[in-house]
């Protein structure tokens, strides 16, 4: 790929970016940001100074391994952000995670795509896992043609089974996060009779939070949490205000209520933590979004004091980044 020349405005060479030879440290896995997506609206508007300040975020103080992920909206939602540019699922990603390889080299990612709308079936699909995809949402918040969101009331359709039996015989992790209950519970079936026929499954809902002290849709009631137990699946707690309370004044606390809560249902083993900043799209866009939990300058730091309050370092560690690595990180790093 060639760089256009405000990559080179922003962080001159990719041997002088000051992360190139850095070796990272475990201290903060983050299951859910839209960094692919952030990297591609850079390239395409030949403007990386947003992404020049965010990613200094990326250090081993802070984060030091995420989902990277490249999100898919419906058309509509789609033109508002690249225009009336066409869509390439494979260009976009080919380009976003290229540009990821050479601004953070050395961090440990997962690939990911949200809304499998514009994959036009299994074979680009295994494409995508060929360029180093890792990680699938089926659907955004809209319906497609492999399920619904939570904008749509159907579930899994046939078309939608033969794509996630693809991405399991792949070896990439099944992501229910933005599923309606249809397609959550279809899915679920599916990964269990998968399990059955003894293929390894990967799974998790990487950012969604405990319907039971939050009402957003997006949220899991604890039905879905049992059920994502059940095919041992892995949960990110996700520090976006909407999805953790409808008062802003103690969001800290709110979000510990939402990991005790998911912990009591799911163990402490299948819980993760997730940002998905939002901070890009008024930056880029002029979008309004809700108050995020954390500053991501100091996600990790200000997270681990708050975890320290109730869970001991042992705990906090398996939280932030023992539990993700272990379950999507060790195995594509050995």
């Amino acid at each position: 790929m060639k760089l256009n020349k405000g990559w080179y405005r922003a962080f001159g060479t990719p041997w002088d970016h000051p992360f190139y030879f850095l070796e990272r440290a475990d201290y903060m896995i983050d299951l859910h940001q839209d960094l692919l997506s952030i990297l591609y609206y850079s390239y395409i508007k030949d403007d990386y100074s947003f992404a020049a300040e965010w990613l200094k975020n990326f250090r081993e103080d802070n984060v030091s391994g995420l989902l990277a992920n490249l999100y898919f909206m419906n058309p509509e939602e789609m033109k508002h952000e690249i225009g009336d540019r066409d869509i390439s699922v494979l260009d976009m990603f080919r380009i976003s995670t290229d540009l990821f390889k050479k601004f953070l080299p050395n961090e440990k990612v997962v690939f990911s795509i949200e809304g499998c709308d514009y994959i036009d079936g299994v074979k680009e699909l295994e494409k995508m896992f060929q360029l180093g995809l890792r990680n699938i949402l089926l659907v955004w918040n809209n319906p497609n043609r492999y399920g619904s969101g939570n904008r749509g009331d159907y579930g899994l359709t046939e078309e939608g089974k033969s794509f996630i039996r693809k991405a399991i015989e792949l070896g990439i992790s099944i992501d229910l996060s933005h599923m309606n209950k249809n397609t959550f519970y279809d899915t679920i079936e599916l990964i269990k009779e998968e399990k059955a026929l003894g293929r390894k499954v990967k799974v998790i809902a990487s950012h969604s939070n405990c319907f039971s002290l939050c009402s957003h849709m997006r949220n899991l009631d604890d039905e879905q949490l049992k059920a994502l137990r059940s095919v041992d699946g892995l949960l990110g707690l996700v520090s976006y205000s909407k999805f953790v309370s409808d008062s802003l004044e103690n969001l800290k606390e709110d979000y510990l209520r939402h990991i005790e809560h998911a912990v009591s249902i799911m163990g402490i083993d299948r819980i993760g933590v997730s940002s998905d900043d939002m901070t890009f799209g008024t930056v880029m866009f002029g979008d309004e979004y809700g108050k995020m939990v954390f500053d991501y300058q100091s996600i990790s730091n200000d997270l681990r004091e708050l975890l320290l309050t109730k869970y001991s370092d042992e705990e906090v560690d398996k939280i932030m980044f023992k539990n993700v690595y272990e379950r999507l990180f060790k195995e594509e790093l050995i």
